[in-house]
């Protein structure tokens, strides 16, 4: 079954070593640019997903460039209650990705930003469902990534997120990284959908190539000020994260 790519760049900081810039034709010099691996797979889009909207633009313009469809998604947090945040409710938080399907959305996104980085920021940026629903429109997607999802958090890190999806109806991804939880959170994940929520296969990219492995280790402790002997992140057991095997596995 064919993966969507979801590519995550510079812009989002200390998270990948990929980056946005103007595409050099191929891909084995660093840094490799986003763009150059969308045109080496003969993708006709190019799906992005942020922890901010700053990337928006450059990507845009790239992509406008080259012809290439560009599918825009932000990584958010949704908590339970916006105006009411402390400590404790730092429980009830969970990672949310909402992408745009035309211009009407991306407005529609800025607007949910905007509100999420003043109104709602409380160590991040965040905002509640109730709020979302208020910003909401039908040009907008919502989807429930694999590893920071509520299903994942709430069995895993004694969060309590029970979210309120009337009347969006999301989509969840699904991922396979070697992960030895991988099997026991895929089932969690189909059992909670049912026939009631559709499914998808993704990949996550943060570098070209499994030896990239340890310069985007390296990067994401540089960023968040730890070592690389002790980095302490969610999920840095595996090496899959990465567009060749995102290319390999389309292959065969």
């Amino acid at each position: 079954m064919d993966k969507l790519p979801l590519f995550k760049s510079h812009y989002s900081l200390g998270k990948s070593i990929l980056t946005l810039d103007k595409p050099k034709g191929n891909i084995e010099k660093n840094p490799v640019s986003i763009i150059d691996l969308v045109l080496h797979a003969g993708l006709p889009y190019m799906s992005l997903v942020e922890d901010n909207m700053t990337s928006f633009l450059e990507a845009s313009k790239h992509c406008q460039d080259k012809k290439i469809k560009l599918i825009y998604g932000l990584r958010i947090d949704i908590t339970l209650e916006t105006l009411n945040q402390d400590e404790a409710s730092l429980k009830k938080r969970a990672k949310y990705i909402i992408f745009a399907r035309s211009n009407a959305g991306y407005k529609a996104l800025l607007k949910i930003w905007s509100f999420a980085a003043k109104t709602g920021f409380y160590y991040n940026a965040c905002l509640d469902f109730k709020n979302l629903k208020t910003l909401w429109n039908d040009e907008l997607l919502l989807a429930v990534p694999f590893y920071d999802s509520f299903l994942n958090l709430n069995a895993f890190e004694s969060h309590v997120h029970v979210p309120d999806f009337t009347p969006i109806k999301p989509i969840f991804f699904l991922e396979e990284n070697g992960i030895p939880f991988d099997s026991y959170l895929r089932k969690k994940v189909l059992d909670y959908c049912g026939n009631q929520y559709e499914t998808l296969e993704v990949q996550s990219i943060y570098y070209k190539s499994a030896l990239d492995f340890i310069a985007y280790l390296t990067f994401r402790c540089i960023s968040e000020r730890t070592s690389i002997e002790k980095p302490e992140f969610n999920n840095m057991c595996s090496d899959t994260f990465n567009y060749e095997r995102w290319l390999n596995g389309q292959r065969n």
